[in-house]
């Protein structure tokens, strides 16, 4: 096994057992911050809707969900809305609007989101 091979076994480990929480400097968040900055207010109300189930959530509240999610979360996060780490949007448009995270959000809390399938 290559030394390389053989860290990345190591940090997916660590990933895994004991990432519990995101930090606001962790990158992964930043990048989701930097794409709701920039965002317009759909990209702002879809991403609110999409964290939080309410479309218009403050950027502290957004930054206090994403804080308390675990990084396989917050890599669910950035997929859905096509993020890479650069922060640069790869397919999600603004045209698409709210409708489509709105429709995948449950009725009731124990019903569980369902896959959206426009994004």
């Amino acid at each position: 096994m290559k030394l390389s091979e053989l860290k990345e076994q190591i940090r997916s480990v660590v990933r895994e057992q004991f990432i519990d929480e995101m930090s606001q400097n962790d990158v992964h968040v930043k990048e989701i911050m930097k794409f709701y900055d920039k965002g317009s207010s759909n990209v702002k109300k879809a991403l609110s809707l999409y964290l939080l189930r309410k479309p218009n959530a403050n950027r502290n509240q957004i930054i206090d969900e994403l804080g308390d999610m675990g990084y396989h979360d917050v890599w669910e996060v950035m997929d859905h809305f096509k993020l890479d780490l650069e922060g640069v949007k790869k397919e999600y448009v603004d045209k698409k609007g709210t409708e489509h995270v709105a429709a995948a959000l449950p009725q009731t809390e124990e019903e569980p989101i369902k896959e959206c399938k426009t994004c």
